[in-house]
């Protein structure tokens, strides 16, 4: 799913709730990782995120790997840390492509890459905006909606509460069938652990995601 990610990341928590926090939040992401176990089992060329002092001192003649240290437990250092298995320091535009209904399902991508993608209703879709606009460095965020049930209430909910450019989507052709396959097989390398029609709905967030639409003013 992480094509991007060039180097393996290393976790080194101490506070035991940041690490299940971190811990979860990383499988979520797809984002490869190892536990830190002693300095000399530290791979080469890795990244190792960690929030203890001990830890930094005990890796700190390790020139060949790159210590984050983050002692505030910061989720915009956790970030910078994950930006640097792709040897980065920030995304570019993030786009969330949101397919309305009664629940919603929806993905963020950046430069078509998934970072994320979740469902249920707005308080979800709201966590991970507040998370995005707080955590994540980018240049610029944009949200589609899906023209489907409730779309207008949706797209103007998050307009007006983020002030970011909001775009709806004609979703007549988002969701994959049989009939358009060559399309599935595609989007199916960008969602590789995702199977289509198990997850139709994130497949159709997604199509919505690269689609062009109708900006809401």
């Amino acid at each position: 799913m992480w094509s991007s990610q060039k180097r393996d990341l290393v976790v080194a928590i101490y506070e035991p709730a940041w690490f299940i926090s971190v811990v979860e939040y990383l499988k979520r992401r797809g984002v490869r990782f190892h536990y830190y176990y002693s300095r000399e089992a530290v791979p080469p060329g890795c990244v190792v995120y960690t929030d203890y002092g001990l830890f930094l001192d005990e890796l700190a003649d390790r020139a060949n790997v790159t210590v984050i240290y983050d002692p505030s437990r910061d989720c915009r250092v956790l970030e910078k840390a994950i930006l640097a298995t792709k040897y980065a320091d920030s995304y570019g535009t993030i786009v969330v492509g949101v397919d309305p209904g009664s629940r919603l399902s929806y993905v963020v991508l950046s430069d078509e890459e998934l970072l994320l993608y979740g469902d249920g209703g707005l308080r979800e879709l709201e966590r991970d905006l507040d998370y995005i606009l707080t955590c994540m460095p980018h240049r610029e965020l944009r949200v589609k909606v899906g023209s489907g049930y409730n779309a207008a209430e949706v797209a103007m909910r998050i307009k007006n509460k983020y002030r970011v450019p909001v775009e709806l989507i004609d979703e007549k052709y988002s969701t994959p069938s049989a009939s358009r396959l060559d399309e599935v097989k595609f989007i199916k390398k960008r969602l590789k652990e995702l199977k289509p029609f198990r997850y139709k709905d994130i497949y159709a967030a997604y199509k919505i995601a690269i689609s062009k639409g109708v900006e809401v003013l």
